[in-house]
């Protein structure tokens, strides 16, 4: 096993997926049940599950395409999050069966999304050591499910439209670093100042 390949993969999955596992804990908490979890495993494995099958074939697919239509999917979302914060913070409240089916929604989407950041680094973890990226991202998993599960009262007090302010936001920000990504070499640090920017500009939009 290749030590350096595994600790990797174990670093960046657990980052990116400890942000899927907090979500799903607020929605734990709203909805009861395991609905959310559901929700959040098949986004993880919607993005996983290709990119160890595929293997190191995947670093031939059209990346350029693959961020354009996830900018895409990312700035539509954001835009969904943000709206249904606004109606949280102006009283609005729409029928619950159609809230939850939205919110869940945004459970396996923000599952995904995290899935994929953590495959962009994978595919190029992969050709040098499938077995190691594969292990350490298994590990990784199991370990998030875990503190998940242990912190799962912490977390669920987080109010919901906060929530969905910030992530709005975090959806808003990689989907700009991605379509620059299209046209030009950026630093992922840009990504921080695109996501002060859009809280910012979403809280102004929240006041309107």
């Amino acid at each position: 096993m290749n030590v350096g390949i595994f600790l990797a993969a174990l670093g960046i999955s657990m980052l990116e997926l400890s942000e899927a596992g907090a979500v799903t804990a607020v929605y734990q908490g709203i909805y009861k049940g395991i609905k959310p979890t559901l929700y959040a495993v098949a986004g993880a494995l919607l993005v996983l599950v290709p990119t160890f099958t595929v293997g190191r074939y995947i670093v031939y697919l059209p990346l350029d395409y693959v961020l354009a239509v996830s900018a895409v999917i990312l700035f539509y979302f954001g835009y969904r999050l943000l709206r249904s914060a606004r109606r949280y913070f102006k009283g609005i409240r729409r029928g619950s069966t159609e809230e939850e089916k939205g919110d869940l929604v945004v459970v396996f989407t923000v599952s995904a999304v995290e899935a994929f950041e953590a495959a962009l680094v994978l595919i190029a973890l992969i050709p040098k050591g499938y077995l190691s990226a594969l292990t350490g991202t298994l590990i990784a998993a199991i370990a998030v499910v875990a503190l998940t599960v242990a912190l799962k009262d912490q977390i669920s007090r987080i109010r919901l439209p906060h929530l969905k302010y910030v992530l709005s936001a975090l959806l808003f920000s990689l989907g700009t670093l991605w379509a620059v990504e299209i046209f030009m070499p950026i630093s992922d640090l840009f990504l921080l100042a695109f996501f002060f920017i859009y809280l910012t500009v979403n809280y102004g939009l929240l006041k309107i």
